[in-house]
């Protein structure tokens, strides 16, 4: 049954959620529903037999909120804390449980009867407990005495974006790691058009996916309308990142598989287009070529698309062909299963390997040049990711040129403002990236990030434990993830 279909002989868990108070009608903002404690119980006991796909889950001011796909389409709930404790989602969805654990974490909200509560960020070094709450915890009177130390722990909670494989005790999981320090908390109080670079550079590969993502929120929070070459100059960025950042994986995967000419071919058409962006007013991986109203002024978007739509036709037969090459030393590693997809909600393109259709490109508003035409594989093997890599990579090349083709044509539909709350999304190259953000005075007076990363990495454990660890650095490699870092 596809989720948010509907259940025979009970209430569905969408159908739980739309009992409580509709405050916004959706899509974007999503439709949004305020629940009662008997409320969210009853949509987490839904969510038993009729789980919808899990987004995301934070903790704010009180209160706890949640985001799911009902048919790809968003819904989200929220409920008050009550005495800083409300019922876990994990308890149905197992998808949930590293967002609980980072929300206890971060806020001190304590996810009742959760599958797990282990502190997922905070590893005893924090100076001070739950940095996002406005409790003060034990380390407050060490910051006091002390402030110039880093006040915070790993404030960046649910994005998350570099994983860690850690052995202990002969059980192979994977942790957050501690490379964004603080990055939630200071972004509060931000001005909106500050917090641009900052978001720009959490990961390396969406620095143009989480920006994007980022400006979505604010735009929808306030009500702002993007300008059609502004539209259009980001769908470009979008798409090349979306291309250099499979060149990357794919080079990675061709050295961890000893396919050195796979490798080489990779890397010598990302720097390809590492130059483009740069001979057309870009940076080399498109860092700060965001802006509030489109794209950085100076960057020739148009042409910027066409040259690398004509580059990547002329690479891709060599990349191909490469890649035929040395299918068989792919074939069967890592697998990510069907089942393994359900359970942790897994997109992005290593969803689409194992058979799940959904890109979030699809529901964006301008329809003109339809991307996803790639389409998705059922292997879920390190085979099936390149394969499918290099189908994206033609999809965005001929996405790309027929938008510098038709660059700035067609109207914006108009944005309704909530209430100073919004969120945004953008597919990036390893997934889908959410933001939500509640703007106050234009300034950021809260905010929540989700990066792929944190539904592929509680599923990574289980991928690993199928192979050889010999195997594991083109395990990693295949699915996006850095293999630099592991603690064994």
């Amino acid at each position: 049954m596809e989720r948010g279909a509907g259940m025979a002989g009970g209430v569905s868990m969408a159908a739980a959620i739309r009992a409580g108070e509709r405050i916004a009608p959706g899509p974007f903002p999503p439709e949004s529903f305020v629940l009662d404690e008997r409320q969210w119980e009853a949509m987490v006991e839904a969510a038993v037999a009729d789980p919808l796909w899990f987004i995301g889950h934070w903790c704010e001011a009180g209160r706890a909120y949640a985001l799911f796909l009902d048919r790809e389409r968003p819904l989200m709930a929220g409920t008050a804390l009550v005495d800083g404790r409300y019922l876990a989602l994990s308890r149905a969805l197992p998808a949930a449980c590293w967002a609980e654990r980072a929300a206890q974490d971060l806020c001190d909200a304590r996810p009742m009867f959760a599958r797990e509560v282990a502190p997922l960020l905070d590893e005893g070094g924090w100076l001070r407990a739950t940095p996002l709450s406005p409790r003060p915890g034990p380390g407050q009177a060490a910051r006091e005495a002390s402030p110039e130390a880093e006040p915070l722990g790993m404030g960046f909670g649910a994005a998350a974006a570099l994983l860690t494989p850690v052995l202990a005790d002969g059980r192979l999981e994977m942790r957050p790691s501690h490379a964004h320090r603080g990055f939630l908390a200071r972004l509060r109080g931000m001005r909106v058009e500050e917090a641009l670079a900052p978001v720009g550079r959490v990961h390396a590969g969406g620095f143009v996916a989480h920006p994007l993502a980022y400006c979505r929120a604010v735009e929808q929070a306030l009500g702002a309308v993007v300008p059609p070459d502004g539209r259009d100059g980001r769908i470009v960025l979008a798409e090349i990142e979306r291309i250099g950042v499979h060149l990357a994986d794919l080079a990675a995967s061709g050295r961890a598989a000893g396919g050195g000419l796979l490798a080489t071919h990779a890397v010598l058409a990302r720097q390809a287009l590492a130059e483009l962006c740069v001979t057309h007013g870009a940076t080399r991986r498109l860092t700060d070529a965001i802006a509030p109203d489109g794209v950085a002024e100076g960057i020739a978007a148009p042409e910027l698309g066409a040259a690398a739509a004509a580059l990547m036709e002329e690479r891709l037969p060599d990349l191909t062909e490469a890649h035929r090459l040395f299918a068989e030393r792919l074939r069967g590693v890592a697998v990510l299963g069907r089942g393994l997809v359900e359970r942790f909600c897994i997109g992005g393109l290593a969803g689409r390997a194992t058979g799940r259709s959904f890109d979030l490109r699809q529901q964006e508003e301008d329809h003109r040049h339809m991307p996803g035409r790639a389409g998705s594989l059922v292997e879920g093997d390190a085979l099936a990711r390149g394969t499918l890599r290099l189908r994206e990579i033609r999809d965005s090349a001929l996405r790309i040129a027929r938008v510098a083709e038709h660059f700035g044509e067609g109207g914006v539909p108009p944005v309704g403002a909530h209430g100073g709350e919004g969120i945004g999304a953008a597919e990036g190259p390893r997934g889908d990236v959410w933001y939500w953000v509640r703007v106050k005075d234009g300034r950021i007076e809260a905010i929540w990030v989700r990066d792929p990363a944190f539904s592929l990495g509680p599923a990574l454990g289980a991928v690993l434990r199928r192979d050889d660890a010999a195997r594991w650095p083109l395990a990693l490699a295949s699915l996006g993830v850095p293999a630099a870092g592991m603690a064994l």
